[in-house]
């Protein structure tokens, strides 16, 4: 064998590493140990498995809603030994955790996990629900609603709206209500959050049943991964970080925000200009508040950009004068605008 071989023959393996593939797999599935492939290389190759990464997702990232308790984890959806259920809301977390840092975790993933996710809603919650014959073939197929997420709800401010699809149905002649109306259901999609939900007409859409995926933990939120949040800042790492905001935490508190002081410091001294202004449009949520906010930004930072300034028309203070100017402090103020070669008289 050559000396760049990367497994020769006389290497050793433990008894665990012996097993066939097939038992590596079903350990891995009891134990939900995201770091056994870390283990070996033959350990690695025997569980990087598309499909295993699909199950692991839809039993950590799907929503813990009261509809989902009945015929929605069907072993066709969820084999076993993967029970949905069983999972305590801290074990939910630190998974959706782990699993979000894993390099296997990425946004064509998740987005081809949300479209399967979506599919079985539909037909494990709709399949008595009576729509029109044009309402059940859009249903059928809803491939370019995905494949065009631009224009989607992206919840940029942090409030979901009604939905980008909402379809009007009737219950089966059995279950109707004596009420007069036209229809009995709505049925509302989120293609951007990969979510549905089923309601009553005069329900109030953000109160009720949600089915998504990807769905944090109420009480204790996931934590938006690192590589989301560092160079080279791609639009898919955007778009990731878009899917993952509103939900999952950016700073562990949101009054000290030490995470993204980090970042923002960073962005200001390497003068990274573009993903500054795109983060400063976002909501976060921090992991002791439900609410999601704007980009924290500090007090420091404004001395950091007259700083690095780079003469007039910097566009660091451009930016942060008109994403914020109404928080911004009137000493602040001043400062920044002689940044952009603007003069404004300024009043108490």
């Amino acid at each position: 064998m050559g000396p760049f071989d990367p497994l020769p023959v006389h290497t050793c393996t433990s008894r665990l590493e012996s097993l066939p593939v097939e038992i590596l797999q079903l350990i891995f599935l009891h134990s939900l140990e995201i770091n056994l492939p870390r283990a070996s290389p033959r350990l690695a190759r025997a569980l990087s498995n598309p499909v295993l990464y699909t199950w692991l997702i839809r039993l950590v990232f799907s929503s813990t809603n009261p509809g989902s308790r009945e015929g929605f984890f069907t072993p066709d959806f969820l084999p076993p030994p993967l029970d949905f259920w069983a999972l305590e809301w801290e074990q939910r977390q630190k998974l959706q955790t782990a699993i979000l840092t894993c390099r296997w975790c990425t946004l064509p993933l998740m987005r081809r996990c949300q479209r399967e996710y979506v599919d079985h809603a539909i037909r494990r919650k709709c399949a008595d629900l009576v729509f029109s014959e044009e309402d059940r073939g859009i249903l059928d197929s809803l491939d370019d609603r995905f494949d065009d997420l631009d224009s989607c709800d992206k919840a940029v401010d942090g409030r979901r709206g009604k939905g980008d699809l909402v379809l009007p149905a009737q219950l089966p002649d059995g279950e109707r209500s004596s009420l007069s109306r036209s229809f009995d259901r709505k049925v509302a999609i989120w293609f951007h959050f990969g979510a549905v939900q089923i309601r009553e007409p005069n329900e109030i859409y953000y109160e009720n049943d949600l089915f998504r995926l990807p769905c944090s933990v109420v009480i204790g939120p996931g934590r938006i991964p690192d590589k989301v949040l560092q160079e080279p800042w791609s639009d898919a790492q955007f778009e990731f970080l878009q899917l993952l905001s509103s939900d999952f935490y950016l700073d562990e508190d949101e009054h000290s925000a030490e995470r993204s002081v980090v970042i923002t410091t960073r962005l200001i001294r390497r003068r990274r200009i573009e993903p500054f202004r795109r983060l400063l449009r976002m909501s976060f949520r921090a992991a002791n508040c439900r609410v999601p906010v704007t980009w924290p930004f500090q007090a420091e930072h404004y001395h950091l950009i007259r700083r690095y300034a780079r003469g007039s028309g910097d566009p660091f203070a451009s930016c942060i004068l008109n994403e914020r100017w109404d928080v911004i402090p009137a000493s602040a103020k001043e400062d920044l605008l002689r940044l952009t070669g603007t003069t404004c008289q300024l009043s108490d």
